[in-house]
């Protein structure tokens, strides 16, 4: 019975030592990723505001038409990069000078990154824009394949096709 309760007492010390360790960790990360966000933006942008999000939205070409809304489905092309400047993503042909098929999503059903999805709704059909994405816009203090934790993106968009939403009693 002792044996169990001292296995017991060992196993959950251990388990906070590991999880303070890993908090520690995710702050340090978090505060470099801040960090570089900062001089980025200071070095780029250095009169840009945030969203409320933190979204960092650069309109480059104004669109035309309705603004995207949540339920329409989109496509866009976009090339996508760490703030490191490293092309993680895209439908643009950066390193081969076409476009491949646009990337297609409903908007506000989760099917693209949070920051992508929120920046939609500013834009309308031929709207191109630069987006900078905080990894909580983005793929959080986990990552991806590919992608660090707490790995701000750098996003170009480019509105391609919008398929409004269909409202009840529309056909």
């Amino acid at each position: 019975m002792k044996i169990n309760f001292v296995k017991t007492v060992v196993l959950i010390f251990f388990a906070v030592a590991i999880f303070a360790c890993k908090e520690d960790n995710f702050e340090k990360l978090r505060q470099n990723e801040l960090e570089k966000l900062s001089e980025y933006l200071e070095e780029n942008f250095p009169d840009i505001k945030s969203q409320p999000s933190g979204l960092f939205y650069i309109e480059v070409e104004e669109g035309t038409g309705d603004t995207i809304q949540p339920g329409d489905r989109i496509q866009i092309f976009y090339s996508t990069w760490t703030i490191d400047s490293v092309l993680i993503d895209e439908t643009q042909g950066y390193t081969n000078g076409h476009k491949y098929d646009p990337y297609e999503f409903v908007v506000g059903q989760g099917n693209a990154i949070t920051g992508l999805e929120e920046a939609a709704t500013y834009m309308q059909k031929g709207t191109k824009a630069h987006l900078i994405l905080p990894s909580e816009l983005a793929y959080g203090q986990n990552g991806t394949v590919g992608v660090a934790g707490f790995t701000t993106l750098l996003m170009e968009v480019e509105v391609h096709k919008i398929y409004q939403a269909q409202t009840p009693g529309e056909q």
